[in-house]
């Protein structure tokens, strides 16, 4: 490792072995950090042999990219590269006793199935062996693994999390005891995702937009204005973000309101579609994630690494295509069932490739005044332009995201830095266990995020509770 440079470090990592059979894992190496580190210069060099130069901002980020590229290239060797996604079963905490069984049984018409808590009389009362502090510990543990590994390789990556419900693809219908559901989840054979497009059937579990902003809106809610100008969490109005696809691309162009004379047609406020990015699909790939089926309770959830710096620029025709919109909001900003209604001209060639088109009302909330942001977004969707043009929406739903201001940097960390080499610390202050040192246990402070997922998980779980 050469240090002479004051503002740069250089280091040289090598596989032994013949060049032809090390090459290839190199290349694999190379580009597993390239991918997710922008602030030190990676190069794939050949001389007598092929070999990775790093130039770091400091000797400490070489050192961390050296180690990573050791256990990248390991495990490539090895084949035994870490699992991207994992899955946990939460027992229902209503109960500490084994008197029931987890029933599985198609729920629609592609037979994906939901399990249900049913109770067996005469069972057993044997004690529940796993308790709610273990799914926490266990599932802490097994996180708080993937989160070092994916930090240590992408500096840029961001948490999100997810709620909905966990949809069984490949299962054996039928009653289970937790241990046998548990071991039917997580075989290698066994496939389900979760749904996040929330308040449509048949999983609506009784879960609907008027209901969850009835609860977010009441007084002492939990969902909190994230700005000091804004008096309530009734007064909070959405921003809106026009979505189509295209070749696997997601476009989202934000719907602004018009700074123009004209700012006002026919009584109603006019907008704009302006500032539009693209999410290419490489994108939309996880780092990794980690569901949790949450037994017994309406939602369940998951939590994504997701790439934080993977957008493009956007081609000027599509530009130009959605700039020619017509949008004009017909209702106040704060009723729920208003939202800018958008028109494009039919007669462009792209008014037949832009697909799967949307627009969101997206609301943000401070959860307890904490740094972590609560996104409750309604979609209404359409499959084309055309049907826009005409229709109302063919489909309404919504989704809840959470995620927290910076999650991926630190305020701490000098310029120049990588962030994310030490995760844990970059959570700081947005944990409730954290106790204000960066020193700690991370698996604790990863116990402590999940803690805060769970308050809000329950949170929107008793929506299904709420009178309409």
């Amino acid at each position: 490792m050469d240090s002479a440079d004051e503002a740069r470090v250089i280091a040289t990592f090598v596989v032994p072995g013949e060049p032809r059979t090390v090459e290839g894992i190199l290349k694999q190496v190379y580009h597993d950090l390239k991918s997710g580190n922008k602030d030190a210069d990676i190069e794939l060099r050949e001389i007598s042999q092929p070999y990775i130069r790093i130039e770091a901002p400091t000797e400490e980020d070489a050192l961390v990219l050296i180690r990573t590229a050791r256990r990248l290239a390991d495990s490539h060797l090895s084949g035994t590269l870490t699992d991207q996604k994992l899955v946990f079963v939460e027992l229902p905490a209503s109960f500490t006793t084994t008197n029931f069984r987890i029933a599985v049984q198609a729920i629609d018409a592609a037979k994906n199935a939901r399990p249900v808590i049913e109770i067996v009389p005469g069972t057993p009362d044997a004690t529940l062996e796993s308790s709610s502090d273990r799914y926490k510990q266990i599932f802490s543990e097994n996180l708080c693994t993937a989160l070092q590994e994916a930090s240590n390789l992408h500096a840029s990556v961001i948490l999100h999390v997810q709620l909905g419900y966990y949809l069984l693809q490949s299962y054996k219908p039928g009653k289970y005891t937790p241990e046998q559901f548990d071991d039917m989840v997580k075989h290698p054979r066994a496939t389900g995702y979760l749904e996040t497009c929330l308040g449509k059937a048949p999983y609506n579990e009784g879960l609907s937009v008027k209901a969850i902003m009835r609860l977010i809106r009441e007084s002492g809610s939990p969902c909190v204005p994230i700005d000091n100008q804004t008096p309530t969490s009734a007064d909070v109005t959405p921003t809106y973000i026009f979505e189509c696809w295209h070749d696997g691309n997601r476009y989202e162009t934000q719907v602004e309101m018009s700074r123009t004379k004209q700012g006002i047609t026919d009584g109603h406020l006019k907008f704009e579609l302006n500032n539009t990015t693209v999410v290419p699909k490489d994108a939309q790939v996880p780092r990794f994630e980690a569901t949790s089926i949450s037994l017994g309770r309406k939602l369940d959830w998951k939590i994504a690494a997701m790439p934080g710096d993977d957008k493009v620029g956007v081609s000027s025709t599509i530009k130009q295509y959605l700039s020619m919109g017509h949008t004009t909001m017909q209702g106040p900003h704060h009723d729920i069932h208003c939202y800018p209604v958008t028109s494009l001209p039919e007669n462009h060639t792209l008014a037949n490739k832009l697909k799967s088109v949307a627009m969101k009302s997206i609301y943000r909330f401070s959860w307890k005044g904490t740094g972590y942001v609560v996104q409750f977004t309604i979609n209404r969707r359409w499959q084309s332009i055309r049907e826009m043009n005409r229709k109302t929406p063919k489909d309404t739903d919504f989704n809840v995201i959470i995620y927290a201001d910076n999650w991926e940097r630190d305020s701490r960390v000098p310029a120049g830095k990588t962030v994310g080499k030490i995760w844990g610390s970059d959570l700081q202050g947005l944990l409730r266990d954290e106790t204000g040192g960066i020193e700690g246990c991370a698996s604790s402070r990863v116990q402590g995020l999940i803690e805060t997922i769970l308050d809000i998980r329950d949170f929107f779980d008793s929506c299904s509770q709420v009178q309409e």
